[in-house]
């Protein structure tokens, strides 16, 4: 394993129960700046306003944002692109808008919308404006959305025409002017406005604006944005995170991870209200590279990647799961001696990335050409940001594809900037080493039978990267933060033996299903425990899962809880979600039915009651992986 690919760990004699400070590759004690915190080549850069003002000096006619062309009623198969100069002619047009309008200064702007060129202007118009963008997650579902725009005080909401009714009907007090991006695609319902709201304006009117106000360019401690990330209390809290904190990673992903270009470009489709979406953006800003948004529709998706001819593809794990089952079924629908040119390619490069990190072969490389031009034919990396990547489908991907795939861990607190593998790493299964921007330490999990001393237990991290704390949530910010800075994930590590972080499992009760969707496993067990016949409940969720499957303890002082079957019990609890209203993802898919009690005897639970979830999972890791297996 190289050096640039290990940790490093301090001399410095750790805590009681905390392994040594671990550190990325690169650190160096001597170094003035110990932690990195701004692009090393552009120290005067303090905030994302003056990264943007600065590449639009050196590059003002190079296209920056692209959009897939509407035409005749149809998608063309071209993308049209704007330049820095248009761009921030449209900011400049919504920012003076948006003060001649009262807007008030450090005031916060809603952002409700998939991926489109009108959200990343919106984002830069408080940027450079002083305004504070909330970006809105519309699969938080609506009572969420009402709580945030509340929570937040949102007085102005930039929309999508397909979100605006369902915003109006929230009747949320506190809006007081909407803009909509795309309003002669779907014209508002009156009858539903909120009483305080003012005004409904149309972005093609807004941009039109021609009167001029000065700027009111930010800070580097200046939030640059309040993300809201799912709370095991089922409220959503408001991270809030300033320039420093996304320059920070941005630049530690840019000098590290892979070597950004000019020539590089990315096809923007995971919601912008994701905090891994916003930096690989700064990335895409600093190395003047370009990004196109897809149109709207992950049906599209593929297509446009062809369209497009991206260099670099991010996603989550279910989207390359997709892509892996596509590949898989397009080479099995081949002749016999192309689909065995295929597997001997595929064995032969294996074997040379495993053995002797050789990425690149070009002989063999010539079986891989098909796959790599399916995906624009440009493409040299695949970054899985978010729940964890199963190796089979990172090695597939990898030698079938001929790319650099790699992923990392990180969290909306840590402005996604913990750990990453390189794009030099050939290994799986791993998250890569800490970032230039972070320091980070483990510490005893004893409940869950995890120790320092042996290189595991819960992450904690430290540095310009991690936020400042939840938005009017003092309580939850003392709970996650220290008096030393240093962030607790809730999430359970180990270091391997070659000084790369793998992720085991999760300490807290939230837990990201594969395809990116967060669960609260106490909201789930406080619901379901109440189900009729139900005792106790292990709900399972791995890091893999697609699903929810469950241990039931079934009461035994119910009449009837020995005809019980599963299939029957799965029916009961479907019908519960139903009342509460859950998501279709909190729905459980498959049960175990036991008599045996979870107690303190068989050390089941703890003395205070909680599940020991690490025990129970072993004891019945059996049953558990049959229902997996079997739905």
């Amino acid at each position: 394993m190289g050096a640039d690919t290990s940790c490093t760990i301090s001399n410095t004699a750790p805590s009681e129960g905390e392994t040594p400070i671990i550190r990325s590759p690169n650190f160096s004690p001597s170094s003035s700046e110990r932690l990195m915190s701004r692009f090393p080549d552009l120290p005067q850069v303090s905030t994302i306003y003056e990264l943007f003002e600065h590449t639009k000096q050196i590059a003002p006619e190079n296209p920056y944002y692209g959009k897939r062309v509407f035409e005749n009623g149809k998608w063309q198969d071209r993308f049209e692109y704007i330049n820095r100069t248009q761009f921030a002619e449209l900011r400049d047009a919504v920012g003076s808008f948006l003060i001649k309008n009262g807007a008030e200064f450090g005031g916060h702007i809603g952002i409700l919308s998939y991926n489109r060129i009108e959200w990343v202007v919106a984002q830069h118009v408080c940027f450079a404006y002083g305004f504070v963008p909330v970006p809105i997650y519309d699969t938080f579902g609506w009572e969420n959305i009402k709580y945030i725009v509340n929570h937040s005080n949102l007085k102005f909401v930039f929309v999508v025409s397909s979100k605006l009714n369902d915003l109006l009907k929230l009747n949320c007090d506190t809006i007081q002017h909407i803009i909509v991006f795309d309003a002669e695609e779907n014209p508002y319902d009156p009858v539903n406005t909120p009483t305080t709201l003012t005004r409904i304006s149309k972005w093609d009117d807004v941009i039109k604006f021609s009167e001029r106000f000065p700027k009111r360019p930010p800070t580097a401690d200046t939030p640059a944005s309040i993300m809201y990330t799912s709370g095991t209390t089922g409220k959503p809290k408001g991270c809030v995170m300033t320039h420093a904190n996304f320059l920070a990673t941005a630049s530690s992903f840019y000098t590290f991870v892979y070597p950004f270009k000019q020539d590089d470009s990315m096809l923007s489709y995971l919601p912008l209200a994701h905090v891994y979406e916003n930096v690989l953006h700064v990335v895409a800003t600093k190395c003047l590279g370009v990004i196109a948004f897809y149109s709207g529709s992950v049906s599209r998706l593929v297509e446009e990647v062809g369209i497009f001819h991206p260099t670099v593809l991010v996603g989550v794990t279910r989207v390359f799961e997709r892509v892996m089952e596509g590949i898989q079924k397009k080479i099995s629908q081949k002749p016999f001696l192309v689909r065995s040119l295929f597997a001997t390619a595929f064995h032969v490069k294996s074997f040379l990335t495993e053995h002797f990190r050789i990425q690149k072969c070009p002989i063999v490389d010539l079986a891989f050409s098909q796959v790599n031009a399916a995906l624009g034919g440009r493409m040299n990396l695949l970054i899985c940001g978010g729940s964890a990547l199963p190796s089979e489908i990172q090695n597939y991907l990898k030698i079938g594809c001929n790319v650099s795939f790699i992923q990392g861990y990180g969290l909306t607190e840590t402005t996604a900037g913990t750990t990453v593998q390189k794009c030099t790493d050939t290994t799986n299964g791993n998250v890569g080493v800490i970032l230039d921007c972070t320091e980070a330490k483990l510490r005893d999990l004893p409940e869950f039978g995890y120790f320092a001393k042996n290189f595991q237990g819960e992450l904690y991290v430290r540095g310009p990267s991690v936020f400042k704390g939840y938005y009017n949530d003092e309580e939850s910010t003392k709970a996650a933060l220290d008096p030393q800075g240093w962030f607790k994930t809730g999430d359970i590590f180990e270091l391997t033996k070659t000084r790369q972080f793998r992720m085991i499992g999760r300490a807290k009760e939230l837990v990201k299903l594969s395809q990116g969707e967060y669960i609260s496993l106490s909201k789930l067990t406080n619901i379901y425990s109440s189900v009729k016949y139900v005792n106790q409940i292990y709900i399972h969720a791995g890091l893999q899962s697609r699903f929810l499957v469950a241990v039931v303890v079934l009461d035994m002082h119910q009449v009837g809880f020995d005809t019980v079957t599963p299939q029957r019990m799965v029916e009961l609890l479907d019908q519960k979600a139903n009342e509460a209203k859950l998501n279709g993802f909190e729905k459980i898919k498959a049960v175990h039915l036991t008599t045996q009690e979870f107690t303190t005897e068989n050390g089941m639970v703890t003395p205070s009651l909680k599940l020991c979830r690490f025990k129970i999972e072993k004891m019945y890791e059996k049953e558990i992986n049959d229902l997996l297996n079997r739905v």
